[in-house]
């Protein structure tokens, strides 16, 4: 296991942690184990060997090894976590937080069951979690704190606090993560410095956090964790626009068969579209977000996408425009820049940037882009 652990901290060489894993998982000393056991399995789930984990637990279950049973439902929540049950991993880590048996596997199933939440967009059960459980004892074991530590980052980022997040962001960012480096959220805890950071307004922090996240993804050379990056670098030194970054990041979650990130990023980037004015492109990526959310489980995405999909459909009554402001409508539709409507019109640049504006304001739209695809109402009678 030894072995396993250190390539994996090395972060250069997932095919070979992956075969060391598989070794470990292989010796009949390390079934009866339950570290043993439980760093095998998260490391084979960390290198994205989802069938090969489901056959071993598959074995596992069928031993019926009652000291073992909590500890394999455990970790067979993390396996669904990983495929996008979302559902099936809250229901069962729900449990364990509260029940199983030993201490030690209640104690993983806390945070684990507060990363599913995460996933889910459930902050606000989340913190009943935080409250219900002594999140404070459990930071006393120093090998669990750097997971509780990039776990609640996540939750404080998910529930719209920034400067919880980032503080929990940093401190995690300094401690040594070997027995739960396995772990999503804690080997993606540079992107959630970078995110944390950028919320709270920390530009500094937040461009070499998210450097960082994309040289360990692409030295580990897995599609979701490149795909992860990508967007970590989007939401940090992006403009809002749709990008190649979220294309070729969805591109690469689909390849690594991850349906959580699938469906976030295909949110992102069919939002950027339609606020740019690109509806029927934005409607294909909110379809398929939308039909990745409702695998997963992810009522609170799904919502949004729906209403976004109601607000196109159904679209808001707009106010008719002046006879002026029709004819430099049509003319900026027809491809003429604001200097050329000016000296056709004979009026400034000024005022024709000021008719614009108001164009803009009363069609609902963000700019020129968008307006070339409108269809303009009649001039005020």
């Amino acid at each position: 296991m030894t072995a396993a652990l250190a390539l994996l901290m090395q972060g250069n060489d997932r095919l070979a942690t992956a075969a060391q894993a598989e070794l470990v998982l292989a010796d009949e000393v390390c079934l009866r184990h339950a570290g043993c056991l439980w760093h095998g399995v998260t490391i084979l789930l960390r290198t994205g060997e989802f069938e090969s984990v489901d056959a071993h637990l598959w074995k596992l279950e069928s031993r019926r090894d009652d000291g073992l049973a909590d500890l394999v439902a455990l970790m067979r929540a993390e396996h669904a976590q990983y495929v996008g049950d979302l559902m099936g991993a809250r229901e069962a880590l729900e449990r364990l937080a509260t029940t199983a048996s030993p201490p030690t596997v209640r104690e993983l199933a806390v945070p684990c069951y507060l990363e599913v939440l995460v996933a889910a967009n459930e902050p606000d059960i989340g913190d009943q979690v935080l409250r219900d459980h002594d999140f404070g004892q459990l930071m006393r074991r120093q090998a669990l704190r750097p997971f509780l530590l990039a776990v609640r980052g996540y939750l404080h980022l998910t529930a719209g606090r920034p400067n919880e997040a980032l503080r929990d962001a940093l401190e995690c960012s300094r401690l040594p993560v070997t027995e739960v480096a396995a772990h999503f959220t804690v080997a993606h805890r540079r992107g959630l410095l970078a995110l944390a950071a950028a919320a709270a307004g920390r530009p500094d922090i937040a461009g070499p956090a998210a450097a960082r996240e994309y040289e360990a993804a692409t030295a580990w050379r897995s599609h979701s964790h490149i795909a992860w990056a990508l967007y970590v670098l989007e939401m940090v030194e992006g403009e809002g626009r749709p990008s190649d970054r979220l294309r070729d990041a969805i591109d690469l979650m689909e390849l690594g068969r991850s349906p959580v990130g699938l469906a976030a990023l295909c949110f992102e980037q069919g939002r950027r579209f339609l606020e740019s004015g690109q509806e029927q492109t934005g409607r294909a990526l909110l379809l398929r977000a939308d039909a990745a959310s409702r695998r997963i489980g992810d009522k609170a995405l799904s919502g949004k996408i729906e209403n976004l999909l109601c607000a196109l459909t159904s679209p808001a009554p707009r106010t008719s425009l002046t006879a002026q402001e029709l004819k430099i409508a049509e003319l900026a539709q027809n491809g003429y820049s604001n200097k050329q409507i000016a000296e056709r019109l004979v009026l400034t640049v000024r005022t024709i940037e000021f008719h614009l504006s108001n164009v803009y304001r009363k069609l609902g739209i963000s700019g020129r882009r968008a307006l070339a695809n409108e269809v303009l109402p009649p001039p005020q009678s």
